[in-house]
């Protein structure tokens, strides 16, 4: 499982939470030594148990339809010919807009720590002044593995426990005034529907990661209803037809998608989805709760790195 990946000393944001090209480029170079590098096809028929590999199966997965999994991920995939898939938050495509979650991000990315958190706590304080910023620390800490224990309880809160619309509305307040427009960055961090359909030509399969990025469990039913399948319209309407469309959770812990969930997505014909519970599958193992191992713990523990 990845996220941003980039070379940080020639990135805009060189303080994101990124996996270091090079990093990614040795795991590439090392993963078919010790694994079958899988397709969607072929890990679905293992899970299925109608399908045996020669080794454990590595099937390499992408977050969020970022920009760089086009300039920088794809042609080392393709020279290694090795099949990723790419999650799209198609509303960010789509409507030129940057998730609140990757708001987040660029402002923590971008501004001093203290100036930031202060300057949230007064415009979320305005906005609503019942907002309360405890949340359970040891829940933070199991979520975010790589931040300190203070960031940890930041994301926390902004993503699971702030309303989200009082966070919407607060995030994008300060994302316009030391930032700017949405739109200019939406171009600069996400994919285009054309760099999507090239990638598609390349080998590589496309999969839908909602349309809002919001927590999917927390959702009225009418409103997972108008995400997922403006997110399936969206797909089938810009992109090459596909065997199977795979998904993958906003979040992707266990409370972040529910039997509703699941459901709607079957009936989306989406074949399989995408956990962020980390661990490896087996055989019988559910096609929509398959779970994924973080790329920095695989490099950290050297299970991949060369």
């Amino acid at each position: 499982m990845y996220h941003y990946v980039q070379d940080r000393a020639k990135s805009d944001f060189p303080r994101l939470k990124a996996m270091e090209l090079e990093d990614f480029r040795r795991q590439v170079a090392s993963l078919p030594g010790r694994y079958e590098m899988a397709t969607i096809e072929s890990a679905l028929d293992f899970l299925d148990g109608t399908y045996k590999p020669s080794r454990d199966l590595c099937l390499l997965t992408f977050d969020d339809g970022l920009k760089e999994h086009y300039t920088d991920v794809l042609p080392l995939l393709a020279e290694h010919r090795i099949q990723g898939l790419f999650f799209l938050i198609t509303g960010c495509l789509e409507e030129q807009v940057v998730a609140p979650v990757h708001m987040n991000h660029l402002l923590m990315a971008s501004l001093d720590w203290e100036l930031y958190t202060t300057e949230f706590q007064k415009e979320a304080a305005s906005e609503a002044p019942e907002t309360s910023l405890s949340v359970d620390a040891s829940a933070a800490a199991i979520t975010y593995p790589w931040d300190t224990p203070e960031v940890a309880r930041f994301k926390y809160f902004f993503n699971f426990a702030m309303k989200a619309e009082v966070r919407d509305r607060v995030v994008r307040t300060l994302f316009r005034q030391h930032l700017g427009e949405q739109s200019r960055f939406a171009k600069q961090v996400y994919l285009s529907w054309e760099d999507a359909r090239e990638m598609q030509s390349a080998g590589m399969v496309m999969g839908g990661h909602s349309h809002s990025h919001a927590v999917l469990s927390k959702l009225s039913k009418a409103e997972l209803a108008s995400d997922l399948e403006s997110c399936r319209r969206l797909l089938d309407q810009h992109l090459h037809p596909q065997p199977t469309w795979p998904f993958c959770y906003p979040y992707g812990k266990k409370d972040s998608f529910n039997v509703s969930t699941v459901e709607k997505l079957k009936a989306l014909q989406f074949g399989c989805s995408f956990s962020t519970e980390a661990d490896s599958n087996n055989p019988g193992a559910d096609r929509y709760a398959i779970r994924r191992i973080d790329c920095n713990v695989a490099l950290r523990q050297r299970h991949w790195a060369a």
